[in-house]
């Protein structure tokens, strides 16, 4: 029989902490909205940067539907 090292220890590993529900309940939805969050973040500046800084255009205007729309008939007029 061969023995694995540290099987005879004295020492046991301690069984992990167990967390509250709600430590756990927070961290699980930060782990799965962090990404969306961020993409969203970063449409919203991406938006801000290309409407404001490139196009000259008003800041209040980058985020009316209006605005929106107007580019999407521009866009897709003829077909």
């Amino acid at each position: 029989m061969q023995w694995e090292v540290g099987e005879l220890s004295d020492n046991p590993k301690k069984p992990p902490k167990k967390r509250k529900g709600w430590v756990r309940a927070i961290r699980a939805f930060i782990r799965w909205t962090w990404i969306p969050v961020t993409c969203v973040a970063a449409l919203a500046v991406g938006l801000c940067i290309g409407y404001v800084y490139i196009g000259k255009q008003d800041m209040n205007e980058v985020f009316e539907l209006g605005t929106w729309r107007h580019l999407f008939d521009l866009v897709f007029a003829d077909t």
